[in-house]
């Protein structure tokens, strides 16, 4: 038997995000949506005012439906009184989309400016007819054809247009529809501005909305810091569980263990992060996806992508991968999501060395099935970051990603610490490769002497000790690992991070004839041979006499390689992406010596004991990701003074 089965709600109002990011949800002429009395009315002070809804949250991706489940068929429902013209149309990619090369020194944090120009998509109208009405009425109309990549639809409006209701759906066989039991395991540590408004948000906008994901959903909140009111937040679709500070890895371990043995039992768990901000209709359009997936993704994870925080109108990353070189990045290219272009781009971008290459999915909104978690395990213990790396690629997972299955989150590249991008990540990349595989055909020890040679090259010392720290605590093994406090770990390195000051609280004397332009560090670093063999030789001056060396201050981003600005200079000053803070480097020759002759050292241990330390790690795999082992690891770090 056929039945109607939602797909996607059309966004109208969206309170700050709608409001300050329109064109996120719609594109209109003259006169904003408002809400009233449940509806949102399109105003009309004159005939023909347009609506838009092709955008980022409200044009379907019919390329992603058709390719994931079972659809094909698709239906827009309106509930809507007023005279209205309705158009529904059809959208595809026109021109194809060039890569942006990633090697090992760019700086991934990329602004809306370096995004480059798109070819504008093809559109074509599929259907006109009008209506008018004068009480709130249904209106079904199905979209002639699913072909296009993605379909979406238009207002104009002959009148004030209310609608109360509106979304995209597909008439469906009720056996095709798969039982889906959704978790969110969401882990915090003492971040309440943002996770006391998600878990009300979850709990009123998905727990209990009219949808049928409401009577299938549950919220773990994993309180790493055990700040929270357990008693108090639990209630209803939420649970709240007190944890040790166990780190991301900890916590959403934790939150799979809960899930499994939730009663029902979970059939899928997003992990979501805690500093984020979110639509509840992430979850939903999730919840939806998977009770009509195709068995060939069966056992597919979601990844929702990550929105700039900073700039909301910006996609970072919903695929990552790690390149031929060792190192982490997005997948796609950055892109613009207020524009058609934009919207198009992320959902027909293709990823032709995705074979060649590990891909992963973000755990700040990653959806991974139970039966998943049955096959390959809990996560390693690996405190922060990785994790999420490794785990996709133990469980060589296909990758969905949908429009407006997406989070808003700082992007990386304003939350660069010493103790996790060279400690935690260095690290923990060695100690996922080892263990369970992963990245076999990756040179991690290349990745670290590149890393260690840019931190010395900027004067970053500290930087340079922790890289070192982190090979040599690798070459301890596992017993190690689980031994180890993560939380008092994290705060002993913490301590080599630099503090940014505000530039304007800046010794005078340092910025004396420094000129800071944006513009400028923007410029792309291209060196000749010759300029590349004397920087390497010469490790930006360090091995030169004082006499060819210059006191004039360079000037560099806090991340990314720019060694055009840095040649032959005794001092730098390094500041934020946006200019307004900044900290000051000097030359130090006797200790860059000593951090030469240390890594030299390391990296010596590294390759003899190399097959030895190998074995150790993968011996422990199967341990270390078993629920067994994680229930005693929550708590033994849970007993007073772990």
């Amino acid at each position: 038997m056929n039945i109607d089965f939602r797909l996607a709600n059309v966004l109208l109002d969206e309170g700050d995000h709608s409001a300050s990011n329109p064109d996120l949800y719609w594109h209109r002429t003259q006169v904003p949506l408002r809400s009233a009395e449940g509806t949102c009315a399109l105003g009309a002070t004159s005939m023909g005012v347009r609506y838009d809804f092709a955008t980022y949250f409200n044009a379907l991706s019919t390329i992603k439906w058709r390719r994931y489940t079972v659809v094909d068929n698709v239906w827009l429902h309106l509930r809507a009184k007023g005279d209205f013209t309705l158009t529904l149309v059809g959208i595809t990619e026109n021109q194809p989309f060039i890569r942006v090369d990633v090697g090992a020194n760019t700086d991934f944090s990329l602004a809306l400016e370096d995004v480059d120009e798109l070819g504008e998509p093809g559109r074509t109208r599929l259907l006109t007819r009008s209506f008018s009405s004068d009480v709130l009425s249904d209106v079904d109309v199905e979209f002639p054809s699913i072909a296009d990549d993605l379909v979406a639809f238009e207002l104009v409006c002959g009148s004030e247009v209310q609608i109360a209701e509106a979304y995209y759906y597909t008439k469906v066989d009720e056996s095709l529809v798969r039982p889906v039991e959704l978790a969110v395991a969401t882990t915090t540590f003492r971040k309440e501005d943002y996770i006391l408004p998600n878990v009300e948000l979850l709990r009123h906008q998905v727990g209990e909305c009219d949808e049928p994901i409401a009577d299938h959903f549950t919220l773990h909140v994993i309180d790493n810091g055990r700040t929270l009111d357990a008693e108090g937040l639990t209630g209803g679709c939420v649970r709240v569980h007190p944890n040790p500070n166990v780190g991301g890895s900890g916590g959403f371990a934790r939150g799979m263990i809960e899930a499994m043995e939730q009663t029902p039992r979970a059939t899928h768990v997003v992990l979501l992060d805690d500093d984020v901000e979110m639509s509840a209709e992430s979850f939903k359009r999730t919840y939806n996806l998977l009770s009509l997936v195709k068995d060939a993704y069966r056992s597919a994870f979601v990844s929702g992508a990550m929105l700039s925080l900073e700039q909301q109108n910006l996609f970072h990353e919903d695929i990552g991968q790690v390149t031929g070189d060792g190192f982490y990045a997005p997948a796609k290219r950055a892109h613009r999501l207020d524009s058609l272009k934009g919207v198009v781009g992320v959902e027909t971008e293709n990823l032709p060395f995705a074979e060649k290459r590990e891909r992963y999915a973000g755990w700040w909104f990653c959806c991974v099935p139970v039966e998943n978690i049955e096959r390959h395990g809990l996560p390693l213990p690996l405190f922060v970051r990785g994790d999420d790396t490794e785990y996709a690629a133990r469980c060589h997972a296909k990758i969905m990603t949908m429009n407006g299955i997406s989070v808003w989150h700082m992007t990386f590249g304003s939350k660069f610490r010493a103790s996790v991008d060279r400690y935690q990540v260095l690290r923990n990349s060695l100690i996922g490769q080892a263990t369970t595989g992963v990245y076999a055909d990756h040179d991690f020890a290349k990745v670290v002497r590149v890393l260690f040679g840019y931190d010395l090259k900027t004067f970053y010392y500290e930087g340079c000790e922790l890289t070192i720290r982190a090979v040599r605590d690798f070459l301890r093994g596992p017993e190690y690992l689980k031994r180890v406090d993560g939380a008092a770990l994290m705060k002993e390195n913490s301590q080599k991070n630099e503090k940014l000051v505000r530039i304007e609280d800046m010794d005078p004397s340092i910025l004396e004839d420094v000129e800071v332009s944006r513009e400028e560090l923007g410029d792309i670093q291209r060196r000749n041979l010759a300029e590349r063999a004397f920087d390497y030789l010469t490790l930006n001056g360090h091995r030169l006499p004082d006499p060819l060396l210059t006191d004039e201050i360079g000037v560099i981003p806090f991340t990314g390689y720019y060694p055009n600005y840095i040649r032959n200079r005794t001092r730098l000053l390094v500041v934020s992406a946006d200019l307004h803070e900044g900290v000051y480097r000097e030359m130090d020759r006797s200790r860059s010596e000593a951090l030469e002759r240390e890594f030299e050292s390391v990296l010596a241990e590294l390759r003899r004991e190399h097959d030895r330390v190998y074995a150790e790690w993968a011996a422990s795999a199967a341990e270390l990701t078993s629920v067994a082992f994680w229930k005693d690891y929550l708590r033994r770090m849970a007993a007073p003074e772990a």
